[in-house]
């Protein structure tokens, strides 16, 4: 657990209105890209008929299926963006704490719009800092994600932003 992710206030907290913000309840089919160790994919299964977890990580993946090898739900898969391991649209897509890392922010972002579904929702969370070893802040990284989801004529439904994180939910066009 490098990051504290099961530990830290940080983490809970930030989880905890990662979750609050859903705007359903339920969702049939959601993909979460760069699970991690899977704490946070954990909690969406619950709020998940078929949930997609993947990362890039051998041993990230690893740590999400024993975390989550109770729940037949979910698939826990390797696969780093660009790529995506799914095979047709998700209704919930949850990207958080990784995109500022990518390189090929453009490509990624692509990929994150191209799976989510009319009507289905993408959320992005992020430390509103400057990691030491990222592209960019949380800041600016979520200003990216506002112009891109406004090029797919997609509504912004949630922003968050304190002094910890940002967080964003868009819909796309139905």
């Amino acid at each position: 657990d490098p990051w504290s992710v099961r530990s830290s206030w940080y983490e809970r907290r930030k989880l905890a209105v990662l979750l609050a913000c859903l705007p359903h309840e339920h969702y049939a089919r959601a993909w979460e890209p760069g699970c991690g160790i899977g704490v946070g994919t954990a909690a969406l299964a619950a709020r998940v008929g078929d949930l997609v977890a993947s990362d890039g990580s051998p041993r990230a993946v690893a740590a999400t299926r024993e975390r989550t090898a109770a729940l037949p739900h979910v698939r826990v898969l390797e696969s780093r963006l660009p790529e995506s391991p799914l095979e047709g649209p998700v209704d919930l897509v949850v990207a958080a704490e990784f995109l500022y890392y990518l390189h090929d922010l453009a490509a990624a972002l692509a990929t994150l719009w191209s799976t989510c579904a009319p009507g289905g929702h993408l959320v992005c969370v992020h430390w509103a800092h400057h990691p030491h070893d990222g592209h960019r802040s949380g800041v600016q990284l979520h200003g990216l994600l506002r112009q891109a989801a406004a090029e797919h004529d997609a509504r912004h439904l949630v922003e968050h932003r304190d002094e910890d994180f940002v967080l964003d939910v868009f819909e796309r066009p139905a």
